[in-house]
C-alpha cells in the first residue's frame, strides 16, 4: 500500500527476508531492524505507521518494544510475532495494546490479513 512506511524487527536474518520480500510486493515501504534498540532509534528517526515485531529477541525483547511505541509513537500500529504458541504471550500482547498476533511459521495469508486489517480505517 504505497505512502505506508513498515519497520519490521527480528533478530533472525530468514525472517526479515521472508517478511521484506513478501511486503515489497505489496508496495509498503520498508525498513529492517535487527533488534529493539535499533528499531527504537529508527522509530525515533522517521514515522512508521506500522512495527511488525518478533517477541523474543536479545535485550529489549518485543514487549518491552510493545510499551515503548505505546508511550512515545501512541499513532504506531503494532503486530507481534513469535515462534512460541504460549496462549501468555498472546493474551499480554493484546492487553498491552497490540494490534494483532503472528505465530510462526507464518502463513502468507494471514500476516496479509493482519497488516491489512491494521491499516483499515478506524471504526468510530
Amino acid at each position: 500500500m504505497k505512502g505506508k512506511r513498515i519497520l519490521i524487527v527480528d533478530d533472525d536474518p530468514q525472517i526479515l527476508t521472508f517478511l521484506s520480500d513478501m511486503l515489497a510486493e505489496e508496495r509498503y515501504t520498508l525498513e529492517i531492524s535487527a533488534g529493539g534498540e535499533e528499531a527504537l532509534k529508527k522509530l525515533e528517526e522517521k514515522k512508521f505507521h506500522l512495527v511488525i515485531s518478533d517477541v523474543r529477541m536479545p535485550g529489549i525483547d518485543g514487549f518491552e518494544l510493545l510499551k515503548a511505541i505505546k508511550e512515545r509513537f501512541k499513532k504506531t500500529k503494532v503486530i507481534l510475532m513469535t515462534g512460541y504458541t504460549d496462549d501468555y504471550d498472546i493474551s499480554d500482547a493484546l492487553i498491552l495494546g497490540a494490534d494483532d498476533y503472528i505465530t510462526k511459521p507464518f502463513d502468507v495469508s494471514r500476516v496479509l490479513l493482519a497488516v491489512n486489517n491494521a491499516f483499515a480505517p478506524e471504526k468510530p
